[in-house]
């Protein structure tokens, strides 16, 4: 039996006109297009609350397409509990999926990167092309009822900006605002970054702090990467006098993609990177660190130890700034918080929770209902001290 999903309704095309020409057009036409008009898909939707979400922090820079050389190339990562899927398709567009199988919900590719031109679920064998589309559904050819065109996987809407940056939005809802590019690819232009640009390497550094702390204002200061000189001892100062000139780490650049995505640049060299903060719970996070080049020139065994050091003091500054935070109280309210609270209140007046990013599976007013009963009822075990406080999950925690 197939997962109790709803069926996405056929692709609705509109014609939309990007309001900013840093924007390449979405998901479905080609990248770096020149029409400033260009279709949209837009998928119809069970309704929640007119204008319930305002935040303009919905898109997510994710990658950059010169991570994605040949048709079949994918990455995969986890956001926020989201598993998500990008990949390469036949005709060079980046798609978007969340990365879990129609069949029994069960994770597609386990592996963080890899290339294949179909993807099969190990569980039962279901597969799945580039597009999305279900090829393959073992035991399901002609069975009543089956339609493979209506168990696609679930697409993330995604769009690709002119600099190759990739961004995804986990709202399930019905908008048409574009991410707003101008800033990246304006800092991508002065630093030579493009579509072109050469993949290096990666690797992640997980930390203990909040997703927030690595997006907070200049006010704060945090965000900012300090790197430690005072480890470099003095023997070492000695010989990097005989060496190739090595990267300006305390010169570099940076440019700020809300939320979670930092790009740094450095002065007179070609190599730039890309971290990605992905939350992991409300207080660890993993800083995804991609290296990449504006030529074609290999890595440097020096220079990415010296990254890997960086990343490393990036991550702990981090840490030290999200503990100092915990401990203060803020003299403004935090951005964030009218958001989460207007949320809050939301779920409170339906009864139920409330995933942007997750499709409706069909409650009933009846289901809702019992469901608030039971949550109301958890709230006062949780009172009187029948459960463990940190056993029931917090609405305000992320």
């Amino acid at each position: 039996m197939t997962l109790n999903l709803p069926i996405m309704a056929a692709p609705l095309f509109q014609d939309y006109s990007c309001p900013r020409s840093s924007m390449a057009p979405f998901a479905e036409t080609p990248i770096l297009s020149l029409y400033r008009s260009s279709p949209i898909e837009v998928s119809k939707e069970p309704d929640l609350l007119d204008g319930w979400w305002k935040s303009g922090y919905a898109w997510i820079c994710i990658s950059h397409r010169s991570r994605f050389n040949k048709p079949g190339d994918y990455i995969a990562m986890e956001l926020a509990g989201f598993p998500i899927l990008i990949i390469l398709g036949k005709d060079r567009i980046v798609r978007a999926f969340h990365n879990v199988c129609r069949h029994r919900a069960y994770t597609i590719t386990k592996k963080p990167a890899g290339s294949s031109l179909v993807l099969g679920c190990r569980y039962h064998g279901w597969s799945y092309d580039t597009r999305g589309n279900l090829v393959k559904a073992p035991q399901f050819d002609g069975l009543d009822g089956f339609n493979k065109s209506e168990n696609s996987l679930f697409k993330i809407r995604s769009c690709t900006d002119r600099a190759g940056f990739i961004h995804i939005n986990l709202d399930a809802g019905h908008f048409e605002h574009a991410p707003d590019c101008d800033n990246i690819v304006n800092f991508s232009i002065n630093h030579g970054i493009s579509t072109t640009s050469t993949w290096l390497t990666g690797w992640n550094v997980d930390g203990a702090f909040n997703w927030k702390t690595a997006g907070a204002n200049d006010r704060t200061g945090i965000g900012t990467p300090r790197v430690d000189t005072s480890k470099v001892n003095f023997m070492e100062s000695i010989l990097s006098l005989f060496r190739r000139p090595c990267l300006d780490l305390n010169g570099s650049q940076a440019s700020y993609l809300a939320p979670t995505t930092a790009v740094l640049a450095f002065p007179k060299s070609p190599i730039w990177i890309m971290l990605t903060t992905a939350p992991v719970s409300p207080e660890i996070c993993t800083v995804k660190c991609d290296m990449f080049s504006t030529t074609k020139q290999p890595l440097h065994p020096n220079d990415e130890e010296d990254l890997k050091s960086f990343l490393a003091s990036y991550v702990q500054d981090l840490e030290e700034r999200y503990a100092a935070l915990k401990n203060s109280k803020p003299n403004e309210e935090p951005v964030f918080l009218p958001i989460l609270k207007a949320h809050l209140r939301l779920e409170k007046s339906v009864g139920m929770d409330i995933f942007p990013g997750r499709r409706d599976d069909g409650r009933s007013a009846s289901f809702c209902r019992a469901e608030k009963v039971c949550k109301d009822l958890d709230e006062m075990a949780k009172v009187a001290g029948l459960v463990r406080t940190d056993s029931v999950q917090g609405g305000l925690e992320w």
